[in-house]
């Protein structure tokens, strides 16, 4: 029990200290943007980079773990789908229920939980769950623009380039690789650019999550409760059962089957609220799975972590 606050309650407790920030006006909207950003483009991606390089990849070892998150996803989607149906949802906030139940905040959630539940930074099942984000982060957002553009959010006409160069230019994705091809090479960092990346990647976990707790406070509840309830327990629930059915039926290891379920369990990412607007979905919709999903994350978390 000990063990799973001492894990938990770090990343919670930031995030409230982001969320406090950004209520009290010290940490106003566009100070908050720009940090995203720099979290995002530059603090992740050094983060990743780090610890991939320097660490003894067992790439035999993820396929099992991106199988099951993947496919895991895959059908989130699909059982998102008939709920959704059931549910009566119109078509704007069709593909917006689906989008929110299956994307989740894997570089500023999963990431500090991981690393906080697996400290070693040479360890194997950490290693794993380095290298299933850049993979994971590109099947997000290919499968979200997909779902809401053909659930009539919008059009899909100019969209293949961006999504394209989106691909190709994603942060999270070029620094797993990178890092992979350093360390499969053998080739040592020189150590002041080992120590320069590393001291920059250390940024990365809290303020993250000041930026989640800065987001949540400028995010808000709209639209139906139920719905957004139904998407954001569907999401940190429904998801990760469906995660831990498949890990049982691969065999996936005991450390593997617990990074899975942590990354599926994450709460819906906020970024699902800014494509939802701009494909024209359910933005009420959106704003509230995100919110709901966070505070339902916790004791998600918890349960998940307890299995370990």
């Amino acid at each position: 029990m000990l063990a799973i606050v001492n894990i938990l309650a770090p990343v919670f407790l930031v995030i409230l200290l982001g969320w406090a920030l950004a209520r009290t006006g010290f940490l106003p909207g566009q100070a908050l943007a720009e940090l995203n950003r720099l979290c995002y483009w530059v603090g992740v991606p050094c983060l990743l980079f780090y610890r991939v390089s320097t660490a003894q990849p067992d790439v035999g070892g993820v396929t099992g773990l991106l199988l099951v998150c993947g496919l895991a996803t895959v059908l989130a989607i699909g059982v998102a789908g008939l709920v959704g149906l059931a549910l009566g949802l119109p078509g704007r906030a069709y593909g917006t229920f689906m989008q929110g139940v299956f994307r989740g905040n894997l570089a500023f959630i999963g990431l500090p939980v991981v690393l906080y539940a697996f400290p070693d930074s040479a360890g194997s099942a950490e290693t794993s769950a380095l290298l299933v984000f850049g993979p994971l982060v590109v099947l997000y957002n290919v499968l979200a623009v997909v779902v809401l553009v053909l659930s009539g959010g919008g059009s899909g006409h100019g969209l293949v380039r961006p999504a394209l160069y989106g691909l190709v230019t994603n942060p999270i994705l070029v620094a797993s690789l990178g890092g992979l091809l350093v360390a499969l090479a053998g080739i040592p960092l020189p150590e002041v650019a080992g120590n320069t990346i590393s001291a920059i990647g250390q940024m990365a976990l809290p303020l993250a999550l000041i930026c989640i707790g800065g987001t949540l406070y400028t995010t808000r509840i709209q639209g139906s409760l139920g719905r957004a309830l139904a998407g954001a327990g569907m999401k940190v629930a429904a998801v990760p059962l469906i995660g831990f059915a498949l890990a049982w039926a691969v065999g996936l290891s005991d450390d593997h089957t617990r990074i899975a379920l942590i990354l599926l369990a994450c709460p819906t990412a906020s970024v699902s609220y800014v494509l939802a607007r701009q494909l024209r979905g359910d933005e009420a919709l959106a704003s509230s799975i995100v919110v709901l999903s966070n505070f339902l994350a916790v004791p998600a978390m918890f349960v998940v972590l307890a299995l370990g």
